[in-house]
């Protein structure tokens, strides 16, 4: 399901819009594999070629495709409906189908943000994103995110954008951000000039 642009405020935009991991849909087409691959065996060896055993063809099939509906289809709707968008202003996590479920972080409450790993998921580029946030529920963790240093570079970058703009509102970067850094030291004020100078 795609993004809606009608559920973004005014100047907000969109910066990147994701669904979860491949890895997540494996299980789902082994399923489907072994669920044809299971018919075609019993079609054309298992069940003698007589017209007496057509029913057990029809019960084969029956439940082939009761198989394929509940661990594939389903799962590949749950997945496609399962969204995570980064805008300049907040984090977005849509999902469910019948029952949608939305939670969106403003980005002016989150702290940090950090990713967990397994060594598969090293190998995939996959992994888990904790956005920690000054809510009283704790941290929100989102599994099985694609690209996720790529994802948490996003949210850092959102990050230092806002704290850069608190310092400067007309200016994000230049001088008010590398103050904001700490590379430059505070001025301090002439005792001699004029106040204002």
């Amino acid at each position: 399901m795609a993004f809606s642009k009608k559920e973004l405020a005014v100047e907000e935009y969109v910066i990147f819009h994701a669904r979860a991991h491949w890895k997540t849909l494996v299980a789902p087409f082994l399923v489907l594999a072994a669920a044809v691959a299971g018919y075609l065996v019993c079609y054309l060896v298992l069940i003698p070629e007589r017209e007496s055993y057509n029913w057990l063809r029809w019960a084969v099939l029956a439940v082939a495709l009761l198989v394929i509906v509940i661990w594939f289809v389903a799962p590949m709707i749950r997945w496609a409906c399962r969204t995570d968008t980064l805008t300049n202003y907040r984090l977005i996590s849509r999902e469910g189908v019948f029952k949608r479920e939305g939670r969106d972080i403003p980005m002016d409450r989150v702290h940090a943000v950090n990713y967990n790993q397994t060594f598969l998921e090293r190998i995939l580029g996959a992994g888990t994103l904790v956005v920690q946030t000054a809510a009283h529920t704790g941290d929100t963790e989102l599994e099985d995110v694609a690209h996720v240093k790529r994802r948490q570079l996003q949210i850092n970058e959102q990050l230092l954008n806002r704290d850069f703009a608190a310092v400067e509102p007309d200016s994000r970067g230049g001088r008010a951000a590398e103050a904001a850094q700490g590379r430059f030291a505070t001025e301090e004020a002439d005792p001699a000039a004029p106040p204002g100078a």
